[in-house]
C-alpha cells in the first residue's frame, strides 16, 4: 500500500460566525481533525487514515496556507484568495482555521451560499511529509504524522475536493438506471437554471450574476463524471 504524498485533500465541516457584532465574514472550523480515523476509498486506494496531534506543527511554523474557493478551480474567483487566514493553530482537537472573507462581488456569492448552508465543507490540500502504515487488520491504516498545507477553504463537494476522479468515486456505486435518472435531474437542474437568470427581469447584479455561474458550473461538474462512468 503506498498512498499519494502530493496534492492530497482532505475535508471537514465549517461555520460562518458573526460574533461579537460581526458582519458575518468571520469563516471558522476546522480543516483536520486529531486521532479519528477516516476511511478513504477513492483513487488514492482503499485505507483507514488519522492526522497525528502535531502533524501540521513545522509546516505552520514556516508559512501561512491561502484561503481559496474550490481549490482555486472556481470560474469567477480562479485562483485568486477569497479572504485571509487570520488564525490557523493545532489546538487538542484539530487544525483550527479563523478567516475574514473579502467584501466584493465575486466573493458574496460564495458568502452567501456558506450562510445558508448550501455550503458546509472545507478542503485543504496538503503533501504528506511523514506517515506510517500498520497492516495488522485487513485495510491498512494510515497515520500523517507530519504534513504541509498549501491551502484550504470552502469547496461544493467537500468529500473528494470538487475533482470529477472525486464525483466518480462517490457515485461508482450507482446502477445504470440510477446514474441516467441523476443525470437527468442534473440537466432539468441545469437548464431551470439557466432559464430562469435569462427571464428575470431587469439586469442581475454581478453576484446574482455569480452566484449562478457558481452553482452551474458546479452541476456541470457532476454532469461530466456521470458520462464518464457510464
Amino acid at each position: 500500500m503506498k498512498a499519494p504524498l502530493n496534492n492530497v485533500c482532505r475535508a471537514a465541516s465549517f461555520e460562518l460566525r458573526a460574533v461579537d457584532g460581526g458582519d458575518g465574514f468571520t469563516l471558522e472550523g476546522y480543516g483536520a481533525v486529531f486521532n479519528t480515523s477516516t476511511r478513504i476509498d477513492s483513487w488514492e486506494g482503499k485505507f483507514d487514515e488519522v492526522i497525528a496531534r502535531g502533524a501540521f506543527a513545522s509546516s505552520l511554523s514556516n508559512f501561512t496556507p491561502v484561503l481559496q474557493f474550490d481549490h482555486g478551480r472556481d470560474a469567477a474567483t480562479g485562483s485568486v484568495p477569497i479572504g485571509a487566514i487570520e488564525a490557523i493553530n493545532e489546538d487538542d482537537h484539530g487544525l483550527f482555521v479563523r478567516a475574514r472573507l473579502h467584501d466584493n462581488a465575486r466573493v458574496e456569492p460564495i458568502r452567501q451560499a456558506i450562510a445558508s448552508g448550501a455550503i458546509d465543507g472545507m478542503s485543504f490540500r496538503f503533501r504528506v511529509d511523514a506517515e506510517s502504515w500498520d497492516k495488522s487488520n485487513p485495510t491498512p491504516l494510515r497515520t500523517i504524522r507530519e504534513a504541509t498545507v498549501f491551502e484550504l477553504g470552502p469547496v461544493v463537494f467537500p468529500a473528494y475536493a470538487a475533482t470529477s476522479v472525486g464525483v466518480r468515486s462517490l457515485l461508482a456505486d450507482l446502477n445504470e438506471t440510477e446514474r441516467a435518472r441523476l443525470l437527468g435531474a442534473l440537466r432539468n437542474e441545469i437548464s431551470t437554471g439557466e432559464a430562469q437568470q435569462g427571464t428575470s427581469d431587469g439586469n442581475p447584479g454581478e453576484a446574482q450574476q455569480g452566484t449562478s455561474v457558481t452553482r452551474t458550473s458546479a452541476l456541470l461538474a457532476v454532469q461530466r463524471s456521470l458520462q464518464a462512468i457510464r
